[in-house]
């Protein structure tokens, strides 16, 4: 066997102090810290006994505030609601006394399956992917209990949300960076009007879904969505936006079949293109606000991420 070292010893101790704050039993014989840039969040192996997620909120993250009782609150009526999110094992919301005090933690089923964001996307999977994307919109999110999530202001989702992205860029003093500015700008006066408010996740990037592929005859399906601490109730083209921007990053590997079931999929919500522009152009901006806040925390080139949004910005800003 192999002798585990000093800090080793340390993380499980302290993997082992949030599974018993959260009301998790098992004990644990090894940790894997999971990829992410929001929480702290490590796969968990415990003896005789099944994996599961530890999630811890960071000391400053860069997509503020965090709540992860309140994101507890949410899987447990999603789960119940039939959507495909991990099973919530137990949440604490402050890790003291230890080095986590003060932070909230969640404790969820490990699911098995793969990311999507490790495969080209081919039309069988966009097709599950989108069927999902779907289902979370269409909630009757009153039915399932999801009314303490806080409707949209007056003003409408987009500018709610861009006084949002404000004020995270002003905390790590990033507002003036010229890419950012230029993002800011091209959205004045282009906001769309408000519509009929929708659960939105707002974070469908590729690597929040995790896919069951099929058996034998059966198509494949998702089996879990992750990372829900931004969902709220909006515009479901906030997600769509993000999709479009990913694509314009780079960040999607779609087959021409695929991209076919995606536009199929969008065209169904009956929108405009100029609206899906705008959210395509909002959601660019919120990426460069989480861009911005690693300049700050973990020291990224400045020139690379301002290079990164040019020709993205450029093709927007040319429809």
């Amino acid at each position: 066997m192999t002798q585990q070292s000093a800090e080793e010893r340390a993380r499980i101790e302290r993997a082992q102090a949030a599974l018993s704050a959260c009301g998790v039993g098992g004990a644990v014989s090894s940790i894997e810290r999971l990829k992410g840039q929001s929480h702290i969040s490590w796969r968990v192996e415990r003896i005789d006994a099944t994996p599961l997620v530890v999630r811890i909120e960071p000391k400053r993250g860069i997509l503020p505030p965090y709540d992860l009782p309140s994101e507890a609150r949410l899987l447990t009526l999603l789960d119940r609601a039939g959507i495909p999110v991990p099973k919530t094992l137990g949440s604490c919301a402050d890790l003291g006394p230890s080095e986590d005090a003060g932070r909230g933690c969640i404790v969820v089923d490990w699911v098995d399956g793969d990311v999507l964001i490790k495969h080209r996307l081919e039309a069988d999977v966009a097709r599950a992917y989108c069927e999902t994307l779907r289902q979370i919109h269409t909630l009757d999110w009153r039915a399932a209990g999801l009314d303490w999530l806080p409707l949209p202001p007056e003003s409408g989702p987009a500018i709610h949300e861009r006084e949002q992205i404000a004020s995270r860029l002003k905390a790590f003093g990033v507002f003036d960076l010229p890419h950012i500015r230029r993002l800011r700008e091209a959205l004045d006066g282009r906001a769309p009007s408000a519509t009929e408010p929708m659960l939105v996740h707002c974070d469908v990037n590729f690597g929040n879904f995790i896919l069951q592929p099929g058996q034998r005859d059966e198509a494949p399906r998702i089996a879990a969505v992750l990372d829900w601490e931004q969902a709220h109730l909006g515009d479901p083209l906030l997600d769509w936006g993000r999709l479009a921007a990913e694509d314009l990053l780079g960040n999607l590997d779609l087959s021409d079949a695929a991209r076919q079931v995606m536009r199929s999929s969008l065209e169904s919500y009956e929108r405009s293109e100029e609206d899906l522009h705008y959210w395509t152009l909002h959601q660019l901006y919120k990426h460069s606000s989480a861009t911005g806040a690693l300049l700050v925390l973990r020291g990224w080139d400045a020139d690379q991420i301002a290079e990164m949004y040019q020709e993205p910005t450029e093709r927007l800003l040319s429809c």
